[in-house]
């Protein structure tokens, strides 16, 4: 009997055991019918499509400035200009060598299809011919409409149509750091692009030009560029190529500078019509720091008046000396460059309000800007006369005399106080007095002695305003801070 139950036993534990394996599926095995049941079958995921390659970023630039310059090359023209009065002696005949310095290559580019070309003043000046040479390698002759030597600007006319153009853009717009393409023809290398970026804006007091107000560039100039279109990336004329930074005039040391197109415009559109640009009898300056204080600006802005002509249009319409003008039909002026300009634009014979500020009050005037007759002629400097006298805020003054006056070209109605040693370590010497330069009044106030002179600089606020008269005629306003004193 137990061993018939010994073996029952047996066969049940056999039996369960053999239900535990039947239950686990072998290794690598598929899984039964009941398993597949659990999840439903997936479908094979569909084929991966191969991503669209990005063009990079360098090839973009590429292509980029590579467009720009097939736009606008074919609106480039070479010019030579060939100088008056360099035909040599009756029948000596001129070696090639002397025939190629008689002429004088630059570059021009086309703004109207019917033969327009804006160029530099100085390449058409005393020309007695012009040879053009458009993109496609015809040679025309030309001739100079109009000619600016303040803004080294020129106007050539050449008699053909349907020609291409350049597209003009807002010199206004541009940005320090942005790039630009020059095209022109350096030493007569026909159609060149160069590459850089504009490094400043408003460069001026270069001496180079009457008004300055350069884009400075890195983009190569040489000689036979001059004239040739600053281009920016949409492939708007920006500026013209003008001058070379250099010490010795001939290599260029990598910054250039460009007229900008928003002023050269304005002066063809007028030229094109026959008419010259308007002109309302200022001279103004560089509104600083020490300016803005003084007139009580948050910032420095507007255009500071050092002079205005006698019966000008700026003259009876009432402007003075000393005003500082921050409107101009309605429109803020930015600086005085802004002011040049929007001048320019103006139509002459048509009055326009000019806001300015005058013994801390705001006053509007009209004024009816003429058309300019013609650019005024470069100033002289004298020579220094010698120094002496006592020491006052960095520069030594003594009280005008007759002979002193006489001395330094100064008309003998005038009184003051004449400078005859200026500290070159002082504020006084940064911001442009020199010996010989007489102060004719500070402030609101005249100025005949130096106990004046003393009397009014001590009891001045905290910028200190000086009405100078500089090369016995010239006169202009110098601003010293009391704390620079």
């Amino acid at each position: 009997m137990l061993t018939a139950n010994k073996v029952i036993l047996a066969f049940s534990c056999l039996c369960f055991a053999a239900g535990i394996a039947l239950s686990v599926p072998f290794p690598f095995e598929p899984q039964r019918e009941g398993h597949a049941e659990a999840l439903p079958a997936q479908p094979p995921p569909p084929p991966r499509e191969a991503a669209p390659e990005v063009e990079p970023l360098a090839a973009q630039l590429e292509n980029l400035f590579s467009s720009v310059a097939k736009e606008v090359k074919p609106a480039v023209v070479a010019i030579v200009a060939k100088k008056a009065g360099q035909d040599g002696k009756a029948g000596e005949e001129l070696t090639a060598s002397q025939k190629a310095l008689q002429r004088s290559f630059g570059s021009g580019f086309l703004i109207d299809p019917k033969g327009f070309i804006l160029t530099n003043h100085h390449l058409v000046e005393g020309a007695g011919a012009l040879e053009v040479t458009l993109a496609d390698g015809r040679n025309v002759p030309g001739r100079t409409v109009r000619s600016d030597f303040t803004h080294d600007i020129a106007l050539v006319k050449i008699e053909l149509e349907n020609l291409p153009v350049a597209r003009l853009g807002d010199s206004d717009g541009v940005e320090v750091g942005q790039w630009i393409l020059a095209i022109g023809h350096p030493f007569g290398l026909l159609q060149t692009v160069s590459a850089g970026i504009v490094g400043a804006l408003g460069r001026s007091d270069l001496s180079l030009l009457g008004y300055e107000n350069f884009i400075q560039t890195d983009a190569t100039i040489s000689p036979g560029s001059s004239g040739g279109p600053l281009v920016n990336l949409r492939g708007e004329v920006v500026g013209i190529n003008t001058a070379i930074y250099s010490h010795s005039g001939k290599i260029n040391h990598g910054i250039s500078f460009a007229v900008p197109i928003s002023l050269a415009r304005a002066l063809a559109e007028r030229w094109i019509k026959g008419g010259n640009i308007s002109r309302m009898g200022i001279s103004t300056v560089h509104v600083d720091r020490d300016i803005a204080d003084y007139y009580k600006l948050g910032a420095p802005r507007g255009a500071f008046i050092r002079y205005v002509e006698r019966k000008s249009p700026a003259a009876v319409g009432g402007l003075r000396p000393m005003d500082l003008v921050v409107e101009f039909d309605g429109r803020k002026v930015r600086d005085q460059h802004d002011l040049h300009l929007m001048i320019t634009e103006q139509v002459p014979g048509e009055p326009v309000m000019v806001g300015i500020l005058r013994g801390g009050e705001k006053k509007t005037f009209k004024v009816t800007p003429v058309e300019s007759q013609g650019a005024p002629k470069p100033v002289t400097a004298l020579a220094e006369p010698q120094v002496g006298g006592s020491r006052a805020f960095g520069f030594t003054v003594t009280t005008l005399t007759r002979e002193l006056a006489a001395s330094i070209r100064v008309p003998p109605s005038r009184t003051g106080v004449a400078i005859i040693d200026v500290d070159t370590e002082s504020v006084a010497w940064s911001k442009g007095l020199r010996t010989g330069d007489v102060i004719l009044g500070v402030n609101s106030s005249k100025v005949e002695d130096i106990a004046q002179l003393d009397q009014a600089m001590s009891s001045a606020g905290d910028v200190t305003m000086l009405r100078v008269i500089s090369r016995g005629y010239d006169e202009r306003f110098i601003f010293i801070r009391r704390r620079d004193r």
